[in-house]
């Protein structure tokens, strides 16, 4: 008996996660664009502070509320589609995968409040973003990674048969 295909692994999550991820990095993006600068790409809180310096009430609540729908939603969709993947195509053996990513999506959330807290300006912890955006990308960065190479295999794979 084969075993069933794990939630995350079935194509109509697979679909709509990739989807989701597109739609939300393009959001992403075009805020960014209209307010000059997103928070998620500073590496430390000198130049989260610098950002933030420049932007004005308006546009920091542009920032806050991308943040909290866009960059709440985007965490889920991107995890779920390489995750999902690296399931698909590597079996039991690329559930680390999943929790790698997992681990990356927990200090994405951890990025996303302290810049949450610094854009309303009831708390500066942004210096933890020294430590937090760094992981964020080397964990999922990793874990996309680790997918493509799965992916990759499983193509050969498919190509020899």
């Amino acid at each position: 008996m084969t075993s069933p295909v794990p939630p995350l692994a079935r194509t109509t999550i697979l679909a709509l996660s990739f989807a989701a991820m597109v739609l939300l990095g393009a959001l992403l993006r075009q805020t960014g664009e209209t307010i000059g600068g997103m928070l998620d790409l500073t590496l430390n809180g000198a130049s989260a502070r610098a950002l933030l310096a420049r932007l004005s009430p308006w546009q920091r609540d542009i920032h806050a509320h991308a943040t909290l729908i866009y960059d709440g939603l985007y965490p889920l969709a991107y995890g779920a589609f390489f995750a999902g993947l690296a399931m698909r195509l590597g079996g039991g053996s690329a559930r680390w995968v999943a929790w790698v990513m997992l681990a990356g999506m927990v200090s994405d959330y951890a990025e996303n409040i302290i810049q949450l807290l610094a854009l309303s300006g009831r708390a500066d912890w942004l210096d933890a973003k020294s430590v937090l955006t760094p992981l964020k990308f080397a964990l999922t960065g990793l874990a996309i990674l680790a997918t493509l190479v799965i992916a990759g295999r499983a193509g050969l794979r498919a190509l020899r048969r």
